[in-house]
């Protein structure tokens, strides 16, 4: 037991409490198990969403039903539409951002000049202010409105697919997770479908910010038409 705890890098009394069935294997020896036992890459998979599955449920996590964010409408259009400014607000909730040009220019790999614009449009649109030489969030957490029509949403979901293309090449694959499904729909349950996407939203946003909030993540999830439909004939 062991010399097969040292082969694969876990401490032995782990080990015997993981092959005893008392406890999961931890997540962050997770990674480093799978390379010692040089799994396919199926294997490797599977292994590794077992151990997510025995980690949490999204039944278990809690959501608040209060929404107390504040809501962006089209006169936020700049805010909305342009990537940068949503990550600079998501930067303040963590716990050791010192906000400033550099910094925000560093963190997001942008320029200093782009960094200033975007802290002065924030600041502009009360989102930010400036106390004391140090930026601040005016409004703890935002929102955009849903299913209304708007240009300023359009131009962000599209930053955000160009966004999704960059990061597939440029971060490594267990850092992100990118994945589709194809399925035959009855669009009679689009509506539900919509809800149960934003319930799972809200469950991903209360598992995510909890704990040492270190990096700035984006959540996007698409769900449209293959096919043409009899509405979209009809128009």
């Amino acid at each position: 037991m062991r010399a097969f705890a040292r082969d694969i890098g876990v401490h032995p009394a782990t080990l015997s409490q993981v092959m005893k069935g008392n406890r999961p294997l931890p997540l962050k020896t997770s990674h480093v198990v799978v390379e010692k036992l040089a799994l396919a890459p199926k294997e490797r998979t599977l292994f590794l969403e077992s151990l997510y599955r025995s980690k949490t449920t999204i039944d278990d996590i809690k959501i608040d039903e209060a929404d107390d964010r504040f809501m962006l409408d089209e006169s936020y259009f700049n805010v909305i539409a342009q990537w940068e400014h949503y990550a600079v607000l998501t930067l303040f909730d963590i716990d050791s951002f010192d906000c400033s040009v550099q910094e925000v220019a560093r963190r997001l790999g942008i320029s200093e000049l782009r960094a200033e614009v975007v802290l002065e449009n924030l600041k502009v649109s009360g989102l930010l202010s400036l106390e004391d030489g140090q930026f601040k969030k005016s409004k703890p957490r935002v929102r955009t409105t849903e299913d209304i029509s708007s240009l300023a949403l359009k131009e962000s979901h599209k930053e955000t697919l160009e966004m999704g293309k960059l990061k597939l090449d440029e971060v490594e694959v267990m850092l992100r997770d990118f994945s589709a499904m194809t399925v035959a729909v009855d669009l009679e349950k689009l509506t539900e479908a919509k809800t149960i996407i934003r319930e799972f939203r809200q469950k991903m946003m209360a598992l995510l910010r909890d704990g040492n909030k270190t990096d700035v993540y984006q959540l996007a999830i698409q769900f449209y038409p293959l096919t043409k439909t009899e509405k979209l004939m009809e128009m």
